[in-house]
């Protein structure tokens, strides 16, 4: 079953995403690019009011000019209460010492998912390491907001991602500028959580307010697509078996 993640900004949105019992509440200042970092300050206090009613990703931001930033960044989320850290793909994962330090602060409890931007290569050999580790997950996301992930990615190629990421016993996230009636196709590829910024906010633009209207209607769509994919894998299975 498909989980929900919203992507918020303050309070007062995180509030809309606790009333409306998201599954994971993502922090993230969209002012500040695809996977701008939220204050540490901010980010404490939505922590105080979410934790233990919701998961709570992170991100740590993109401007890291080397790996020791990067992981004091990734600490200081955790240390703030963060269930998840979110890290983008970079050069640093071509460093052999940079998964030395990733698996001490996994192995310290650290959960850290990596984003790979579906609008820029994709190189998948990197799951392996990932896994070897301790990552809990990957996902894709865009880094270029003018296109949504079905329109830089094919549907068959965001199954395989998720399927490569169940071999590797990842946690499969899609995200990108979706919006309400992408939830049918990308429920049909089989992620873990599929993650929403600017399609549920006012006038579908991620700067703009979250909409509560609009988080419950995905919510509700969310639902249906999970039932009517349950369906089909039950006559898909019959019929393998007939």
């Amino acid at each position: 079953m498909t989980q929900l993640l919203i992507s918020v900004k303050n309070i007062e949105e995180a509030k809309i995403a606790l009333e409306a019992s998201v599954d994971i509440i993502d922090l993230k200042d969209p002012n500040l690019g695809a996977l701008g970092a939220l204050d540490l300050v901010l980010t404490r206090k939505i922590v105080r009011l979410v934790y233990g009613h919701s998961l709570i990703s992170a991100t740590v931001g993109e401007l890291h000019t080397n790996i020791d930033e990067l992981v004091a960044d990734i600490q200081l989320r955790a240390n703030a209460g963060v269930d998840i850290v979110k890290v983008a793909v970079s050069a640093f994962f071509y460093q052999a010492n940079f998964y030395d330090a990733i698996t001490q602060l996994t192995k310290a409890g650290v959960k850290i998912v990596v984003v790979f931007f579906a609008d820029e290569e994709i190189n998948l050999n990197l799951l392996p390491a990932l896994k070897n580790a301790g990552v809990y997950g990957a996902m894709l996301d865009t880094k270029n907001k003018h296109k949504n992930l079905l329109q830089v990615q094919h549907q068959q190629a965001l199954h395989f991602f998720t399927q490569q990421c169940h071999q590797y016993q990842l946690k499969s996230g899609l995200a990108g500028s979706l919006q309400p009636q992408h939830i049918d196709q990308l429920v049909e590829t089989n992620p873990i959580y599929i993650g929403f910024r600017g399609g549920v906010c006012d006038s579908s633009q991620r700067k703009s307010a979250l909409s509560q209207a609009k988080v419950h209607e995905v919510i509700g769509m969310l639902r249906n697509g999970n039932r009517n994919s349950t369906k089909a894998q039950l006559i898909l299975g019959l019929a393998l078996h007939t």
